[in-house]
This record gives C-alpha cells, sequence and structure tokens, in this order.
C-alpha cells in the first residue's frame, strides 16, 4: 500500500477527531430531558414510501463535500449504538444539482464493492482533513486502491445499471423531501428535521428518537 505510514498517521488523527466528538456526546444531557415542539421539524406534506417494513425509517440525506456532514458522522455513529428497536437508519446521498452526483455514484459504488463500512468515514477524512477531492472516476479508482479494489472493478461499479437506478432513486427522494439543504434526517417519510430545527448537533437525535416515537404512535 503506498504512503503506508502517513496515510495510517492521517487516519489516527481522524480517529482522534471522531473520539473528542464521541466524548463530547458523551457528555450530553439526558435525551428524556427534550421535549419536541413543533418548531424542531417539519412535515413532508406528502409522505415518502419507506424502505424499512414495519420498521421507522430514519434516513440520513448528506453529501461528501458537506462540512456539516462531516462533522454529524460521529454523532450518527454514536447515535446508531443505541437506535431504537423499532427504528433502521438508512442514508442516502441527496443529489440537489449535477455536482452532487459523483459523489452519489461514489458512494453506491462503493456500497456495491463491499466496501462501503469502512470507506465511508476515510472518504469524508480525505475531502475535509487531507484537502484532497475525489471528483472524478481516477480520484476515485485510486482512494479504494487502498481497499483492494481494481481500476477496472471501480469502474464496472461506477458504471453499472444497479448504481445508476439507486442515483436516480436518490434524486427522486431528495426532490420528495422538504429539506433545503444538508445534513437532514427524514422520519418514517413523514417528518424532517435538522441540527438547525433541533437547535443544535447535540439535540438532532434526542429530537429524532422522539419522532420516532411520534411516527410509531401514528402507524
Amino acid at each position: 500500500m503506498k504512503n503506508f505510514r502517513s496515510y495510517s498517521e492521517s487516519v489516527a488523527k481522524s480517529l482522534c477527531l471522531f473520539a473528542i466528538a464521541a466524548s463530547l456526546i458523551a457528555c450530553q444531557g439526558e435525551p428524556s430531558a427534550q421535549t419536541l415542539k413543533e418548531t424542531n421539524y417539519t412535515v413532508i406534506e406528502t409522505p415518502i414510501p419507506v424502505s424499512t417494513g414495519e420498521k421507522i425509517e430514519v434516513l440520513e440525506l448528506f453529501w461528501y463535500g458537506c462540512g456539516h456532514c462531516f462533522a454529524l458522522e460521529p454523532f450518527v455513529d454514536e447515535w446508531k449504538k443505541d437506535i431504537p428497536e423499532n427504528a433502521e437508519f438508512v442514508k442516502v446521498p441527496a443529489i440537489f444539482s449535477a455536482r452532487w452526483e459523483f459523489h452519489g455514484k461514489a458512494y453506491y459504488t462503493m456500497e456495491a464493492l463491499g466496501v462501503l463500512d469502512e470507506a465511508n468515514n476515510a472518504f469524508f477524512h480525505r475531502i475535509h482533513v487531507l484537502r484532497k477531492q475525489i471528483n472524478t472516476l481516477d480520484d476515485l479508482s485510486t482512494f479504494l486502491a487502498d481497499y483492494g479494489k481494481t481500476e477496472d472493478e471501480v469502474s464496472a461499479a461506477f458504471n453499472s445499471f444497479a448504481v445508476d437506478t439507486k442515483l436516480r432513486n436518490a434524486k427522486i427522494l431528495t426532490a420528495k423531501s422538504t429539506a433545503s439543504g444538508v445534513p437532514a434526517i427524514l422520519i418514517d417519510g413523514k417528518y424532517q428535521t435538522s441540527a438547525s430545527l433541533a437547535g443544535s448537533m447535540d439535540k438532532l437525535f434526542p429530537t429524532v428518537n422522539l419522532l420516532v416515537e411520534k411516527a410509531a404512535s401514528e402507524r
């Protein structure tokens, strides 16, 4: 692996940042102390079908190029450790413009290649910490070489029908959501919230939990 030592050091720095953020989450007040207000969320006038069956879908719209989405990642990871039993988390790349499409395809390419879980945070880290953009297929191939993927494998997945289909669905979902930016969280296809609506990042997932309860009671 090229530049393994420098790569390992940069990953270590990133993990340190995530550990600090996680420790801040641990210092927050009890979620039960928070109450749900109508100003904490918006109603999606035409509910969006969910993909989680009997479980309440908690869907994050994000963009790899968004610094706020990068900052939210440790909060997402921490919340997923104690996700409500009746909820399921789904991540979808938002497509608000053609400029966002490449990162959307990159996300689904990593998913198709089976490296998404290990590469997702590193993708954010490369852009926002190392300040190295991933905006072309060559960039993506170089990045995924660290995960044992060849240029041909990356190209085949990137240009596949399955990835194109998921990107089209992501575009449709983005258009149907009431989100005006990212990161945004959709609950059961009925409600949308964000850090700004909830009041802060540390209040976002307590708000999500309350909206999960609300959605479950309305089913």
